[in-house]
């Protein structure tokens, strides 16, 4: 075989058996699926976790928290996956987890940790444009008015949302 023939066949089997090809063939992108709300992840270990997030921050003062604030990051980076809208779902449809709300919402400190968490969470999701298209489905979901909440959403005020779910 010549040198120049050689040559070729490496050059033409490393383009075939690396990630080369993407990038001198350029194929369209595929079409990205859109997942049900029912079919967002939330498992039964992720349920769990929410509610012993809750229920940790609403029955222990600030000094039981200090104590166990790194655990309760621990368990909130488990959970960093669940949709936040799955996240609100499962707080507000146990009516202890509800009554757990009361709690944070009327502790300064609380609640302002509550919110650092889910805040972000649903402003990303929001310039995904992944929270209106479950808002419907959300609101069915914990039996609430999707007006109401849209009004919260398009505003991007989560502080008033969560205020309005814990006072429905």
């Amino acid at each position: 075989m010549t040198r120049k023939c050689t040559l070729f066949i490496v050059i033409f089997t490393a383009l075939f058996t690396t990630s080369a090809v993407g990038s001198i063939i350029k194929k369209p992108p595929g079409k990205p699926t859109e997942t049900l709300y029912n079919d967002l992840t939330c498992s039964e270990q992720d349920r769990a976790n929410i509610h012993e997030i809750i229920s940790t921050m609403g029955e222990k003062g600030k000094l039981g928290l200090l104590f166990q604030q790194n655990h309760l990051r621990e368990v909130g980076a488990q959970i960093n996956h669940v949709h936040p809208l799955k996240f609100l779902a499962v707080v507000f449809k146990d009516p202890h987890l509800k009554s757990c709300m009361f709690y944070i919402w009327d502790d300064y400190f609380k609640r302002n940790g509550f919110l650092d968490g889910l805040g972000p969470s649903l402003t990303r999701e929001a310039d995904k444009g992944k929270l209106m298209m479950y808002l419907s489905d959300f609101a069915e979901d914990i039996g609430s008015s999707v007006e109401a909440l849209k009004s919260y959403v398009n505003a991007r005020d989560w502080e008033n949302l969560v205020l309005f779910l814990i006072q429905t």
